[in-house]
């Protein structure tokens, strides 16, 4: 499977699809209907004809928010109809949240052990983006969906092949990206939209909900610190879809998605989604090209008390060559940055990763109070590169970097099993959680570098011939982490859940070891260290449509491995725990949703220092982060559609090696950022949506002691979208276009760790979707 290209992996889906199309056709030759725009209808399962003892009232008690959803045209009638019923509270397999008004945003989202909890249920601030926004922004990676969210910056480069993030000013690695649950198991770097149903983002620490999160640098994690992001997988819908669309993406990449689901059986228990994508060409950046493919297949059963579902998928990348950080060093001044899509990376440089993944999820209904559950993941990811990562000399531009040639692999394994239950104890509910959790994550590495190159900036480097040669073996080395843990949580209700209180506590065991095969002398043996990490939430609904919430709750980073490319390469910092303090207040208008949040979270840093070839990295004090959120999402009117808000973050650092950098702003940390989008469909032309955003991000301090700093930029983006029928078959064909960066400037768009990057030049996107 690893040695599969993007072309092979493609041209097999493409086959698959389209025998898959020719079998679900009628034998009359009539195609069953398709869905119209949108595949994310409200959630539905199967039952046998006649109601049962199961749908009583207190099963009824699944907190879905809004009743506000968009009208959807109805489909012909088909033979053999769904029987819906409402999955219960203490189930989330094969059922999301329905979409708010607008579509953009969910209703809710999964929050973990404590399961579907609608937003304004929800004692945190948690966004969940819809495929309808995914297809309608055409998003290519899940950055480009949390390009709409004014808590979450993308910290690594444009054109690079990763999707790292700060949330609330903390680092977010791409790695503990979680899929169905799941964290780690989602593709390592970078993780392609088309086959993503939902994109959930919660901010802030989450132990007692998810358990820890492995990621980060090499196989350790920043620990989740400022929130998570986990992924909710397409699966078949009651609708049959049958959808192709058509990809360009400037300067000359050209693609295509195919997206196919069916139900099957007598009352449409079984379920078959298959999403697959390739495309090929030029990028925005001058000499770079990049051929991806993926192909992903979600099958599911819906049962009267039996749900369960499979995924399965694979994705290549061949990015030549990659843009990179640019680290600082010992540099005094931050130079100019270059013209839009100018690429400094030398011609000979590359980027191929591959990523297999797959996730199985299971509940059974023991009782009309309690659910089982269980679900189980395992990811093998595979990096093979060759680039320098520049390091800037000065202002005037000058750049030294040492090409490495290397293999990585990653291979995860993650599980979660346990029982949620309803429980009435006179006038209070109590739905109450316990699980278990494991994640086991080995990370090799294998290095070779070459001597110094050095160039410009401002010149491309055309003319580096690539080394003749590399060192060997200049690291060598295996990573493993390994962690485990058990929570208990209890949400009790009452005054009909107008005071909802969440008690829960997790156990958690963090393990973590390196063997250096290059230098025996600098492995650690395995350490492993427990801790306990409670949690306390409360949401009170004084008025209708109003909620107030608070909470206390504490993560906890995993055993920090210092990576090879380090002078202290081997170097274990333990596990510590950090805690944040929120509250805030949501107000549901009905169709459209406001909420205000207040927190508070501290976290150890980790910092690096030193020059190039030289540099280490040490534990520096606390990065204290305070600050306050709005996120405004849903209609104005139906034609008007917003999706935004505002962050104010002042993240500080504290006890700082002999207090040298107290009360000094934290790297990578803008006081203020801003998103603000709109969709306006036009009542001059039937079908026409405009769409606008604009991104703001205030001034970054790009080293620990203040003395460089990146300044603000703002990014507008134009699109516009027109839905038409078809000729041929009466379905709804759309037609998108949108342009990122409609400027064209060039800016430093962020700041963390020692490096800075670069923001994508002007960017043209144009799709067409055709159903059948």
């Amino acid at each position: 499977m690893r040695e599969l290209s993007a072309k092979t992996i493609v041209s097999i889906a493409s086959l698959g699809a389209v025998s898959y199309f020719v079998v679900s056709v009628d034998s009359s030759g009539d195609i069953r209907p398709a869905l119209a725009q949108q595949s994310n209808l409200p959630p539905v399962t199967i039952v046998a004809p006649k109601p049962k003892a199961r749908q009583s009232v207190k099963r009824s008690r699944t907190r879905t928010a809004s009743p506000v959803r968009r009208q959807v045209a109805a489909p012909a009638p088909r033979q053999a109809a769904p029987v819906p019923f409402m999955v219960p509270s203490t189930g989330t397999v094969g059922t999301v949240p329905p979409v708010y008004a607008g579509g953009q945003v969910a209703t809710g989202a999964s929050l973990g052990m404590l399961g579907n909890r609608s937003v304004m249920d929800t004692p945190f601030n948690q966004t969940s983006y819809t495929s309808q926004l995914i297809e309608n922004q055409q998003a290519r990676t899940i950055r480009d969906v949390l390009d709409n969210d004014p808590s979450v910056r993308t910290i690594q480069a444009a054109g690079g092949g990763a999707d790292g993030v700060f949330i609330r000013g903390f680092y977010y690695d791409s790695g503990d990206y979680g899929l169905n649950g799941l964290y780690g198991i989602a593709p390592y770097y970078s993780t392609r939209a088309n086959f993503v149903e939902r994109v959930e983002v919660l901010k802030g620490p989450s132990a007692l909900l998810n358990g820890m999160t492995v990621g980060g640098t090499g196989a350790t994690s920043g620990g989740a610190v400022g929130g998570t992001i986990n992924l909710i997988s397409k699966h078949a819908t009651d609708l049959d879809i049958t959808r192709i669309t058509g990809t360009y993406v400037s300067q000359s990449q050209f693609g295509a998605n195919v997206d196919l689901g069916r139900r099957y059986g007598e009352h449409k228990e079984w379920g078959v989604r298959l999403n697959s994508t390739y495309s090929n060409g030029n990028t925005p950046w001058n000499r770079q090209t990049d051929e991806f493919g993926n192909v992903v297949l979600g099958v599911d059963y819906r049962g009267e008390r039996v749900r369960a579902a499979f995924d399965v998928g694979y994705q290549a990348d061949n990015l030549r060559p990659p843009m990179r950080f640019f680290g600082l060093g010992a540099t005094t001044a931050i130079p100019q940055p270059p013209k839009p899509g100018l690429n400094f990376q030398v011609p000979w440089a590359y980027y191929a990763p591959t990523d297999f993944f797959t996730t199985v999820q299971g509940e059974v209904d023991l009782t009309d109070w309690m659910t089982a559950y269980a679900v189980f993941g395992y990811h093998d990811s595979n990096i093979n590169y060759l680039y320098p990562s520049p390091n800037i000399v000065n202002g005037a531009g000058d750049l030294i970097g040492r090409p490495g040639r290397g293999k990585e692999t990653f291979e995860t394994f993650a599980g979660t099993t346990g029982i949620r239950a309803n429980v009435d104890t006179g006038p209070i509910h109590h739905l109450m959680n316990i699980n278990y959790s494991v994640n086991d994550r080995s990370y090799n590495q294998n290095l070779g570098a070459a001597g110094l190159i050095a160039w410009n900036l401002y010149t491309e480097p055309t003319n580096i011939p690539a080394p003749a040669n590399f060192n060997a073996l200049a690291l060598s080395q295996v990573t493993g982490v390994r962690l485990s843990s058990i929570g208990l949580s209890d949400t009790m209700s009452m005054l009909n859940d107008r005071v909802q209180f969440t008690v829960g506590a997790r156990h958690q065991t963090a393990g973590s070891g390196v063997m250096v095969l290059t230098g025996p002398g600098t492995s650690r043996p395995e350490q492993s260290t427990s801790v306990w990490t409670p949690a306390y939430a409360i949401v009170v609904k004084p008025v209708e449509r109003i909620s107030l919430y608070a909470n206390y709750i504490e993560g906890l980073q995993t055993p920090v491995v210092v990576p090879g490319i380090f002078a202290n390469a081997g170097t274990v910092f333990p596990p510590t725990p950090t805690q944040q303090a929120e509250g805030g207040i949501k107000f549901d208008a009905g169709r459209i949703t406001a909420t205000l949040s207040y927190f508070d979270i501290s976290q150890r840093s980790i910092i690096t220092v030193g020059t190039l070839g030289n540099q280490t990295q040490e534990l520096n004090g606390i990065q204290r982060n305070r600050g306050m959120e709005l996120n405004v999402f849903g209609e104005i009117t139906p034609a008007i559609r917003v999706l935004g808000g505002a962050a104010l973050i002042d993240g500080v650092q504290e006890r700082t090696q002999n207090g040298i950098n107290d009360g000094k702003k934290a790297v990578g940390v803008p006081a203020i950022t801003a998103n603000i989008g709109a969709e306006w469909d036009t009542p001059f032309v039937r079908g026409l949506t405009v769409t606008g955003r604009v991104i703001y991000t205030g001034t970054q301090y790009a080293n620990v002691t203040n003395t460089l700093t990146i300044p603000d930029w703002t990014r507008v983006d134009l699109g516009a979208r027109y839905t038409f029928d078809s000729p041929w078959n009466g379905k709804p064909i759309i037609v998108r276009a949108m342009v990122q960066n409609v400027a064209n400037q060039a800016y430093w768009a962020s700041a963390y760790s020692g490096v800075i990057t670069l923001a994508a030049p002007r960017t043209y996107l144009v799709s067409t979707t055709f159903n059948f």
